[in-house]
């Protein structure tokens, strides 16, 4: 810690730590890249931008996404790189942290868009296709991809209920085809599936089980006069 604060007193040296690396400029000319140990320069003249070059996580900002089929998803995913040319990192992009950021936001937000309520279970392809889409970031920027992944797919809330209902209805009209094609009428099919409870009862219930029918009481009869 003390030679780094006197290093950034004198300008002198520029020390680089274990797992980075640095590019030294003359003059505001990119020129070598050196790695880990203690760098003289000349103050004024040369200046060195030290970067990390082993492996990095990214952690990406939630997002949540609308599929072409209208669900709404909400999307959390990692990235772990490692730059590989440490010269384009720094004179090809501004930040290079905040770009990657951007481009994997885009190629998230791209890929997911493009799936349906099917399709979007299919994770590993989700993946392959948002690298392929970095491939050429890549190259620009000097930096791998080491990994990708979801630390979350899931349905919002609300398409969570949606696709609820959905499969509640497919699975109450399978049931009633079934019901119907067991000879059961379309009310008692229907009164079955919503839980209600069906009285069929016919016109004349004593006739049905064979009792007797009792005749109406007879009218008295008025005398004539």
């Amino acid at each position: 810690m003390a030679l780094d604060l006197f290093g950034a007193f004198t300008g002198l040296f520029t020390i680089v730590q274990d797992g980075q690396h640095a590019l030294r400029f003359t003059l505001g000319r990119a020129r070598a890249v050196v790695g880990p140990g203690i760098h003289f320069k000349i103050p004024l003249l040369q200046t060195f931008e030290v970067e990390e070059t082993k492996h990095t996580t990214l952690d990406l900002t939630p997002q949540v996404i609308q599929l072409n089929d209208n669900l709404v998803y909400e999307v959390d995913c990692k990235v772990v790189y490692q730059i590989v040319n440490l010269r384009k990192a720094i004179v090809e992009v501004d930040d290079l942290v905040q770009g990657l950021q951007n481009r994997v936001v885009i190629a998230v937000q791209e890929v997911v868009s493009n799936q349906d309520r099917v399709s979007v279970t299919d994770v590993d392809g989700m993946c392959a296709a948002i690298r392929e889409k970095l491939r050429d970031v890549e190259d620009q920027w000097g930096v791998r991809i080491l990994q990708f992944g979801f630390s979350n797919l899931s349905p919002s809330p609300t398409s969570l209920e949606i696709t609820q209902l959905e499969m509640l209805a497919l699975e109450k009209e399978s049931l009633y085809q079934r019901l119907r094609q067991t000879g059961l009428t379309e009310e008692a099919s229907v009164a079955l599936i919503s839980g209600a409870v069906v009285s069929v009862h016919p016109d004349n219930p004593l006739e049905e089980i064979g009792a007797p029918t009792i005749a109406p009481p007879a009218q008295p009869v008025t005398p004539e006069e």
